[in-house]
């Protein structure tokens, strides 16, 4: 079982991401997202590019069809200059749980069913419904998979 631990909460700042976008089923993320994550490191350095922190933007889960949409991709200061065949993601400014996954990041959807099966319904808190995402810093190594995933999941207080 992967290991998490909540470590904070944040006020998140206004984002905008810009790399690979796509559609995944349920069922086959954990083999199609890591071939995403390589199509994406043969991209050379964006136009406008912010850091070199990668994120995992993740928005549009859908329950029922057992879908979601991923991106893999790095903060860019605007979407101007970017080739037309990169996806966009506006980050909106949110209140954040963050979370650390500390096991290899093979494991992570674990702790994402995880955080949003067990620990969201018992928070008192519901999603703010704008996308989370997973932040690649310098800790993380691409090569081994180790070095620890934050999960940045928005939050609201739950209606009452």
């Amino acid at each position: 079982m992967s290991t998490f631990k909540e470590q904070r909460y944040e006020n998140g700042r206004p984002m905008l991401f810009a790399g690979i976008r796509r559609h995944h089923a349920f069922a086959r993320a954990s083999e199609d997202i890591p071939r995403q994550w390589r199509d994406f490191e043969k991209l050379d350095k964006l136009p406008g590019q912010v850091g070199t922190t990668a994120y995992g933007g993740i928005c549009g889960g859908d329950p029922k069809t057992q879908t979601m949409e991923y991106m893999c991709a790095v903060e860019v200061a605007s979407f101007d200059g970017l080739p037309k065949e990169l996806g966009r993601m506006r980050v909106p400014a949110a209140r954040y749980a963050v979370f650390l996954h500390a096991d290899n990041v093979s494991t992570v959807r674990a702790t994402w069913e995880r955080i949003l099966s067990q620990w969201l319904p018992s928070s008192g808190m519901r999603s703010a419904n704008t996308p989370d995402f997973e932040v690649y810093d310098e800790r993380f190594d691409p090569v081994t998979g180790l070095g620890g995933v934050e999960i940045w999941v928005s939050v609201a207080a739950e209606a009452r």
